[in-house]
């Protein structure tokens, strides 16, 4: 039997009729029933045989949900193949949204929320990418007695003068790890900026059952929502670990998650050495088929200007981008993950990172050999993707992972090459990597919406030519994401053996206009045979029904 992880699949006995049924995601065909047994696929065809054999199920005891699915379409539950749920629930719950606002409303949004903070308490405000961050000096107009932090993204904040000094930053830098970066003026007194440092603001922690119910909400309502039945998730802390872990262990979280950990970042909450990791902190020792370990995540570069690419190279060293290892470094630490089974992922954005990150793993697999699963490039393709590199990629067997979303604020020079890398055989897996930046991230059908159009958010287009089909858009989040973890077996599709992970929609989402598919949602989502989500109209309300 197939595994999630390190536990046999298991879940609810279902039989669903009177749809379409589609086991493969990417294609026409459809059934209109499917058996699901102890949360597995057992059959996908003809409704009266599939309610025989339900009724075989009755006589030995079980009683197998039916659901008349009343004409409505069923696909394969979608795979998000790299995000940060843990970032994005606290963002959602307890950050500022301020995102695509200018300095002035983001500093008049600030100031209001400033009036009802009790003395000491922060205000941490969501931005977006690319938007203007208010300057120290406009927030310390704004909230002179709040400490303040408002992020663009994961990467780059800006804070005020009391938050710096509650950081110890407001005179002069300290000695920081590889990849953090603070910036200064001329007299070498910080500005408020900084980069990947969101650890040296003493912001405060919150209760471990809050985080629970913060993460547990941000599954349901932002991805199950959408038809997301499994997350390979990157974790921002080990408070968020356990949270996962302990969901987990009382069978409440919403879908299936794989637990990836930052590897010796400096910026954020992460297992010190690479030969620090093991599996079973991450997943695999809970007796579970809803999580597992992914693998081990290494930062080689920063984002933005502080990407280590050859395009800053006119500037002084100081500002050449932020690198966290060196090549020997990284590839000793590769070596260690190819004989402990760990895949490794590597967040590259400049063209130096990237080609940096390839040379390691061309020698460590000429030492070690070829790792259990490839190794991925995260970003790859987002921004550049030379003939050097893409050739590099198929010749490694790395697995490149542009992520759609960001098309939508990027400002019209970036590439996200998804047209490129298919014709070259490659497999790129759909992704959101959120942290709360972009509202409409999790949605996989704002991704594929935004591979289909090829267009920021005000209609600027972006490297149109690399526009896919609807059929191959879909494949990212299904197909391809599961080969991405080693779950094609597992997950991504409806065929007898693999999960009952799946998704009901009133209307066939590949059927709607393009430019809306950002407000698809499933009226029901399945995992392992278990409702995890269901909406409060239309479908949903008749199904409870029929349930009922």
């Amino acid at each position: 039997m197939a595994s999630f992880g390190t536990t046999p699949l298991r879940g609810a006995d279902v039989l669903l009729h009177g749809g379409r049924i589609y086991a493969d995601a990417e294609t026409s065909d459809w059934s209109p029933a499917i058996l699901i047994t102890g949360g597995v696929v057992t059959a996908v065809g003809d409704t009266d045989a599939l309610r025989d054999r339900a009724e075989e199920l009755r006589a030995s005891g079980s009683t197998p949900l039916e659901i008349d699915l009343d004409g409505a379409t069923v696909l394969p539950g979608f795979i998000d193949a790299h995000t940060h749920v843990e970032g994005t629930a606290i963002s959602r719950n307890l950050w500022l949204d301020v995102r695509g606002l200018s300095t002035e409303d983001a500093s008049e949004k600030i100031a209001e929320a400033a009036c009802s903070r009790q003395s000491g308490e922060w205000v941490l405000a969501q931005g977006t990418f690319l938007q203007p961050l208010p300057s120290r000096e406009q927030l310390d107009l704004a909230a002179p007695e709040t400490p303040v932090l408002i992020r663009e993204s994961a990467h780059r904040l800006q804070a005020n003068s009391l938050a710096l000094q509650l950081a110890g930053l407001d005179r002069s830098a300290p000695t920081v790890g590889a990849g953090v970066v603070i910036h200064v003026d001329d007299h070498g007194a910080p500005t408020g900026l900084v980069e990947e440092a969101l650890h040296l603001f003493p912001v405060g922690e919150f209760p471990d059952a809050t985080l629970e119910q913060f993460i547990s909400t941000e599954l349901r309502e932002s991805f199950a929502r959408r038809g997301i039945t499994t997350i390979y998730e990157i974790p921002i802390s080990f408070q968020g670990v356990d949270a996962f872990m302990r969901l987990a262990e009382r069978d409440e979280l919403p879908t299936r998650i794989t637990l990836t950990p930052f590897i010796n970042n400096a910026g954020i909450s992460s297992v010190p050495r690479m030969e620090d990791w093991r599996a079973s902190d991450f997943g695999d020792q809970v007796d579970s088929d809803l999580i597992a370990t992914g693998g081990v995540k290494i930062m080689l570069d920063g984002d933005n200007e502080q990407a280590f690419d050859s395009k800053f190279f006119n500037r002084k060293p100081r500002q050449w981008g932020a690198v966290t290892r060196t090549l020997g470094a990284l590839r000793e630490e590769m070596i260690w993950a190819i004989q402990h089974d760990a895949q490794v992922l590597v967040h590259a954005i400049g063209d130096l990172a990237q080609e940096m990150m390839l040379e390691a793993v061309d020698q460590a697999q000429r030492r070690a050999g070829k790792p259990k699963l490839p190794m991925r490039l995260e970003h790859a393709a987002n921004l550049e993707l030379s003939r050097t590199v893409l050739d590099r990629l198929a010749e490694l067997d790395v697995i490149p992972v542009p992520t759609a979303s960001f098309i939508a604020t990027d400002d019209g020079t970036g590439l996200y090459a998804f047209r490129t890398l298919i014709d070259a055989g490659m497999r790129p897996p759909g992704n959101s990597d959120t942290l709360g930046s972009i509202a409409l991230a999790p949605s996989p059908w704002f991704g594929i919406q935004l591979m289909l159009e090829r267009k920021n958010a005000q209609g600027v287009p972006v490297a149109e030519y690399e526009r896919v089909s609807m059929r191959e858009a879909v494949r990212t989040y299904t197909t391809f994401a599961a080969e991405a973890a080693g779950l094609d077996q597992v997950i991504g599709k409806l065929h007898p053996g693999y999960a009952a992970d799946l998704a009901v929609y009133e209307r066939d989402p590949r059927e709607v206009e393009v430019a809306r598919l950002h407000e698809v949602e499933a009226d029901l989502t399945m995992v392992g045979g278990r409702i995890v989500w269901q909406s409060d109209s239309g479908i949903g309300v008749r199904l409870h029904r029929r349930v009922a």
